[in-house]
C-alpha cells in the first residue's frame, strides 16, 4: 500500500512538475526594421501575451484600448507584451502603436509574420484576435479568440 501511495505521489510531483516547463514556443518572426526576433528574446522571468492582431481589425483596436487603459496594472505586475501581425504595411503597425502604446510605459514588442507562420508556432485558431497568455512560472497557457478584460488578462497571467 505504501509503494501504492509513493508511486501515486511521484507520478503527480513528475506530471506537475513537466507541466511547470511549457513555455513560449519556439517561434522566428521580423522586427519592424526587418531583424529576426525568436522566443529566446523574451524575458522568461516575466508573465507574456502575445496576441496575433491586425491592425485594421475593430476587436484589435478595442483590445489595445483595453490594455492602455490598464497601462499602469500591466506595469505594476511587469508584462511583457509581444504583437504579431500578418500585414505587411508596416506603416499600420506603427499607426497602431502611436494610437493605442506610445507614452505608455509598457513593455511591447511589435513583429511581423511575412510568412504567415503564427498558426504553425501557436496551433490554429478560426478567430481573428488571438491571445496566449503565460505566467512567469510557466504552467500550461491559456488562450483567448476575442476580447479580454484587463482583469481576465491579469488574473491569467499572474495568479
Amino acid at each position: 500500500m505504501w509503494k501504492t501511495i509513493a508511486l501515486t505521489l511521484l507520478t503527480f510531483l513528475f506530471l506537475n512538475s513537466s507541466l511547470a516547463q511549457i513555455k513560449v514556443p519556439a517561434f522566428s518572426f521580423k522586427t519592424l526594421d526587418g531583424k529576426d526576433f525568436t522566443q529566446s528574446e523574451l524575458k522568461t522571468d516575466r508573465p507574456t501575451m502575445i496576441m496575433n492582431y491586425d491592425p485594421y481589425c475593430d476587436h484589435c483596436n478595442e483590445q489595445a484600448e483595453t490594455i492602455k487603459k490598464a497601462a499602469s496594472k500591466f506595469k505594476e505586475k511587469n508584462v511583457q507584451f509581444v504583437f504579431v501581425t500578418f500585414i505587411p504595411e508596416k506603416e499600420a503597425t506603427e499607426e497602431f502603436i502611436k494610437n493605442h502604446f506610445e507614452g505608455t510605459g509598457l513593455d511591447y514588442t511589435f513583429l511581423l509574420d511575412p510568412e504567415i507562420r503564427f498558426e504553425s508556432y501557436f496551433g490554429y485558431t478560426d478567430d481573428a484576435l488571438n491571445i496566449f497568455l503565460y505566467k512567469a512560472k510557466g504552467g500550461k497557457p491559456k488562450y483567448f479568440g476575442e476580447e479580454q478584460s484587463a482583469e481576465t488578462i491579469l488574473n491569467n497571467l499572474v495568479n
